[in-house]
C-alpha cells in the first residue's frame, strides 16, 4: 500500500532537566526514500516477539491517538497537527519523571482504498566513522532499525468497522521506563489480547482434527497450516481460519471451521471470531522441539519425531537417524583424529 503521510520529529531529555523537543514545520515529501525506510521499519516492527495486540481502553474520550485520529479522518490535513499533539504530550509525561531519553518520532499513513494505518516507529540512531572525500575521518548517524524499535500502530479501518477487535499493536521500548510510560499514555492500549493461550489451544484443535484429515495428507496439513500461520504472523495480520481452511486438502472446511471457533477470541459477545493473532513463541514451540544444558544443545523439527528421531521415555534416549551431512563429516574427521592420537 502507498504511503500518503510521513513527518519525523525528536525530542531529548537528560536526567534532573526539561526535556528539549523540536519539531518539524510541515510534512516530508513522498519519495523512495521516505518508501525504503518505511518498509524497513515496518519490517523490523513486525519481527518483535514482544509485540503486544489489543485496543483502545474503554474510556476511549481521554485517549489523545483516538482524539487526534478522529480529526485526522475528519480532515486529511490535520496530520501534522496530529503529530504535534503528540510530541507535546509525550513531552508533558516525560518531564514529569526523571530519566533520559533521545529519540527520533516518524509517523506514517499507509492507505489504499480499502485500509488504512497509522504508524508511529520511535528510534535511536547510531554513530559510525567514515573516511569522507577529503579523506578525513567523521562521524555520520544512521537509524537503528533493530532491536532499540519501539513504537505502535493503529488499523484505523479495523477501529472503526470491529470495535471490539485487536486493532492496536504496540512494541514496548526496552529499558526505557519514561518512553514506555509516554508510549501507553498517549495509545491508551488496553484489553491486550492473550495471543500465547489462543494459539496453544488453535494449535491442539488443528492436532486433534488430524484424525479426520486422510492419511497421505496429514503431512501436507500439518506443513500448510504452518505455513499459513508463519506467513501471516510475519506480516503482523491474523490467522483467518475460512481462508486456512480453503487452503488445506482432503478436509470438510465447514467441519474444520467451526472446531477451531471455539478456541479464538471473541470478536463480540454473540459469536466467537473468525480470526486469531499467532504467538511466535508458541508456533516456534509447536514447530521445533529444542532444549539445551551446559554442554549440549538440540533442536529438530516436530515432523521428525518418530520419522527419523525416536524417543525412549523409559531409558530416557533419544535414536537419532540419517543424520545431517555437515554432522557426519565433523564427527567422522573427529574419529579419524583420535585414531591418528592413539
Amino acid at each position: 500500500m502507498p504511503i500518503t503521510n510521513v513527518i519525523t520529529h525528536h525530542i531529548q531529555k537528560v536526567t534532573d532537566e526539561d526535556a528539549i523537543l523540536s519539531l518539524r514545520n510541515s510534512e516530508l515529501e513522498n519519495n523512495a526514500q521516505q518508501s525504503a525506510l518505511f518498509e524497513t521499519l515496518r519490517k523490523s516492527f513486525n519481527t518483535r516477539v514482544s509485540r503486544k495486540h489489543g485496543s483502545f481502553e474503554k474510556d476511549k474520550e481521554s485517549i489523545l491517538l483516538a482524539k487526534e485520529a478522529n480529526t485526522f479522518l475528519q480532515d486529511k490535513t490535520k496530520f501534522q497537527a496530529l503529530s504535534i499533539s503528540i510530541m507535546t504530550n509525550v513531552e508533558t509525561v516525560i518531564n514529569t519523571e526523571n530519566g533520559e531519553l533521545n529519540a527520533h518520532f516518524i509517523f506514517f499513513i499507509e492507505s489504499n482504498e480499502k485500509t488504512e494505518f497509522l504508524y508511529l516507529f520511535i528510534v535511536n540512531q547510531n554513530e559510525y566513522l567514515t573516511i569522507n572525500s577529503s579523506l578525513d575521518i567523521t562521524p555520520i548517524h544512521s537509524i537503528d532499525t533493530g532491536s532499540s524499535l519501539s513504537g505502535l500502530k493503529l488499523n484505523i479501518n479495523d477501529w472503526k468497522q470491529r470495535p471490539k477487535y485487536h486493532y492496536l499493536t504496540l512494541v514496548p521500548p526496552k529499558g526505557n521506563e519514561i518512553l514506555s510510560d509516554a508510549l501507553h499514555d498517549i495509545s491508551g492500549f488496553g484489553n491486550k489480547i492473550d495471543k500465547t493461550k489462543s494459539t496453544k489451544e488453535f494449535l491442539d484443535n488443528v492436532n486433534n482434527f488430524t484424525k479426520h484429515v486422510p492419511e497421505d495428507k496429514k503431512a501436507a496439513y500439518h506443513e500448510k497450516v504452518i505455513e499459513y500461520c508463519e506467513e501471516q504472523e510475519a506480516k503482523d495480520e491474523p490467522v483467518h481460519i475460512p481462508t486456512l481452511s480453503q487452503s488445506l486438502e482432503g478436509i470438510d472446511c465447514e467441519k474444520f471451521i467451526r472446531e477451531m471457533l471455539p478456541h479464538n477470541p471473541v470478536n463480540n459477545e454473540a459469536e466467537p471470531d473468525d480470526e486469531l493473532m499467532i504467538d511466535k513463541r508458541s508456533l516456534r514451540r509447536y514447530v521445533k522441539f529444542s532444549g539445551r544444558d551446559k554442554d549440549l544443545s538440540i533442536t529438530f523439527s516436530t515432523n521428525q519425531l518418530s520419522t527419523s528421531i525416536f524417543f525412549d521415555e523409559k531409558a530416557d534416549t533419544l535414536l537419532v537417524q540419517n543424520i545431517p551431512k555437515s554432522l557426519r563429516k565433523q564427527l567422522l574427521a573427529h574419529l579419524k583424529k583420535i585414531e591418528q592420537n592413539n
